[in-house]
């Protein structure tokens, strides 16, 4: 090596050899400039003073541009001088011809981070990271950014030249993280959680480093094995049935790690229909295989991710939805009740998918019920877990099982909800063989003499290339033990509990389906544009970050415990602004003073007369509490015609109150029983609501007037 950077200085600044040989020189030097970078302190300061020569006799020509040496270099800590070097190395003058074609770049740029720059800025990015986690709270969860904001930050062109670590580290303080939803947060509620832990980010960098790409036994024994040892782990974690498991003698079936539910949905659709079309080939062999594909249908709950449906079009098969029932979950007899429908059409039910914890609102499907269906019919039945398998771990939800012994194939994602970073979904099949023959290509290059007594994973896959996946589960599960695991899911479900009790004691608010585990999905009762505008106003705040689903034609919010530490104070917060922004949403609400009118009327109240009945006990509570503060905000004030719920009435007698209008023409005082236009219209107005609505509990909300009448164009309260 040493010879060769001595070789090159005399060629390639000293001119001792031709162009040609010059280039050649040039061309190798390409190839080895790490092993040079890790040479050595001598030959770097060598190279420094050889620089500074050539640039001392090019002075006069103005040379300096074109330096190939870094200009700016350390100071050379040996006792060897310009002079001594000088002596033992005869410098030639280098016409600038010699030079042309390497232009300006540099051989040894000085931001080349070798092993010492590395260990000081895995330190600083390690500092980085853990303030970054340790204060996330204070950084605002949704971006405010708009599309296309960051292409107008950076350059057009990528840089020619290295640039400093530190600027890069700032451009990402400044123009990445403004433009980061940041799922780690302690107020994003959004979707559902994303695993993350420090012995999770310390494998993948250890995975990082290692940079195998595990296709096959041959290419990482020990990346291949691990896998095949979590996969057992996590199965026997979850009470798996042993027909799924790599290890039991004389089964059949087996694990993967993929990189998503996604792709674990889509090789099973896949495996299915080759195994499927084998079949019908064999009953029908004069059939083209288009004719045969045609006749193919798979199934899935209208509740199933959407990845089903995505399967389905990528693997060119119908996808029929099953309806569900009152709790959003797939049973027996729907499913059967489509098959039987397929069958008279003459098509081939082949593929069920059913799920454990939808997306929309974690039901569950009736794995007993389909699994028997999918057993008398020879259909292979998919279970996707994403969310929901992970709770398995956990003794009081292994009721969920019921029925896995009809199971073809399962997948769940410890990325989700086992502190594990993505990307990690596992996926478990019964008979292996079914499906490395629907993915088993193998040419020459890819054989090894191993093949018949190893595992080769990317028979199991559809891209080649495999990450070292294992790392982190290994690393995770022996860091916090299967009981830390357990505990963690068991806070999730009791702060979701948490979160479930505040709503119901809301009467405004109606939740949909069952609270099972981590996920509550609720909604402002009435149309669903009252649910949609408070959404909207919580994300568009920064506050929190929420989702939508739609269940049966209602939109809901989900509310998911996504953060890894979350306490009771984090639901509680989050519960108050779900609040505040309720308030704002049900003041602008058109048939907000009709409903108000309407509890009057259905307590017996009249301008006419006087009563004792009782009032709707949530809304004399509010209107005392702000008779009680005297307070009103500008925000309040500028609501408009339609004000504040509470605000609409006043009492100075609780026993006989009067109806008036604020703000009446000529500022006088001017009662109800003065205006009785007035007074049928918000009766009219009363009645049409009632009319419509078939549960009288949601009259309020569940029906908006077509129309704002007159006379709520000024606010109504009583005196």
């Amino acid at each position: 090596m040493t010879h060769f950077f001595s070789e090159l200085i005399k060629t390639v600044i000293l001119g001792d050899s031709d162009v040609s040989d010059r280039a050649d020189l040039f061309s190798c030097w390409r190839g080895y400039q790490t092993a040079i970078a890790m040479v050595g302190q001598q030959l770097y300061n060598m190279g420094s003073q050889l620089c500074r020569s050539c640039r001392k006799r090019h002075e006069s020509e103005d040379l300096s541009s074109s330096t190939l040496l870094p200009a700016e270099t350390q100071e050379q800590e040996e006792d060897i001088t310009a002079s001594d070097t000088t002596k033992d190395i005869e410098v030639q003058e280098e016409p600038t011809s010699t030079l042309s074609h390497l232009g300006n770049q540099r051989l040894l740029p000085h931001q080349i981070m070798d092993s010492t720059d590395f260990k000081q800025r895995s330190r600083e990015m390690t500092d980085y990271i853990t303030e970054y986690l340790q204060n996330i709270k204070e950084r605002r969860v949704l971006p405010d950014v708009e599309p296309g904001y960051l292409r107008k930050l950076l350059p057009e062109e990528a840089p020619e030249s290295g640039e400093k670590w530190e600027s890069i580290m700032e451009d990402v303080e400044t123009k990445i993280m403004p433009g980061v939803t940041h799922w780690q947060h302690p107020r994003f509620h959004a979707y559902f959680p994303a695993g993350n832990s420090y012995p999770s980010i310390l494998a993948d960098m250890l995975s990082d480093a290692i940079g195998c790409i595990g296709f096959s036994w041959a290419a990482s024994p020990a990346c291949t094995e691990l896998e095949t040892v979590m996969v057992d782990w996590l199965g026997r974690m979850m009470h798996l049935p042993k027909q799924l498991l790599p290890f039991t003698e004389g089964g059949k079936g087996g694990g993967v790690i993929q990189g998503s539910a996604s792709e674990c949905t889509l090789v099973s659709l896949l495996a299915a229909r080759a195994a499927a079309l084998r079949k019908l080939k064999e009953k029908y062999p004069d059939e083209e295989d288009g004719v045969l594909l045609s006749k193919l249908v798979a199934y899935c709950s209208k509740q199933s991710h959407s990845s089903m449906e995505k399967a389905g079009i990528i693997a060119f098969v119908k996808m029929r939805q099953v309806q569900t029932d009152e709790k959003y979950s797939m049973r027996g007899a729907e499913l059967a009740e489509a098959i039987r429908n397929d069958e008279e059409k003459g098509l081939v039910p082949f593929f069920v998918g059913a799920t454990l914890g939808t997306t929309g609102s974690c039901a569950f499907d009736n794995i007993e019920e389909i699994g028997e269906i999918c057993g008398e019919k020879n259909i292979w039945l998919h279970v996707d877990g994403a969310y929901g398998g992970n709770a398995l771990i956990c003794p009081e939800f292994r009721y969920l099982l019921k029925g896995f012994e009809h199971v073809h194939s399962f997948n769940f994602n410890p990325n989700k909800w086992m502190l594990v970073n993505f990307d990690c979904s596992v996926m478990w099949v019964r008979d292996k063989r079914v499906l490395t023959n629907a993915f088993s290509v193998n040419p020459l290059y890819l054989q090894h003499e191993n093949e018949d007594e190893a595992i080769d994973y990317r028979h199991w896959t559809i891209p080649l290339s495999r990450r070292f996946r294992s790392l982190k589960l290994w690393f995770v599960i022996r860091t916090f033990g299967v009981e830390g695991l357990r505990k963690y899911i068991r806070n999730h479900v009791k702060l979701a509990k948490l979160f479930e009790s505040l709503v119901r004691a809301d009467d405004r608010y109606e939740i949909l389906g069952d609270v099972t585990l981590g996920l509550v999905c609720f909604r402002l009762k009435g149309q669903n544009s009252l649910t949609e505008s408070l959404l909207k106003r919580i994300n568009d705040s920064g506050k929190l970050h929420m989702v939508p689903a739609n269940l049966n034609g209602k939109y809901v919010i989900r509310f998911a415990v996504c953060h890894q530490n979350a306490v009771d104070d984090d639901i509680k917060y989050s519960w108050d602004v779900v609040l505040k922004y309720t308030d704002k949403v049900l003041r602008r609400s058109p048939t907000k003073n009709v409903a108000m009118f309407g509890a009057f009327m259905d307590n017996k109240y009249s301008a006419m007369h006087s009563t004792s009945a009782p009032l709707m006990p949530s809304v004399l509570e509010r209107l005392s509490e702000e008779r009680e503060s005297g307070e009103s905000t500008d925000e309040e004030k500028d609501d408009g015609p339609v004000g504040r719920l509470p605000r609409l009435f006043s009492f100075s007698d609780e026993k006989r109150p009067t109806f008036r209008l604020k703000n009446p023409p000529l500022r006088r005082r001017t009662s109800f029983s003065n205006q009785p236009g007035e007074l049928k219209n918000l009766q009219d107005e009363y009645r049409k609501l009632k009319m419509n609505n078939n549960d009288n509990n949601n009259v309020f909300y569940d029906k908006d007037i077509p129309e704002r009448p007159a006379t709520l164009q000024r606010r109504m309260t009583i005196t």
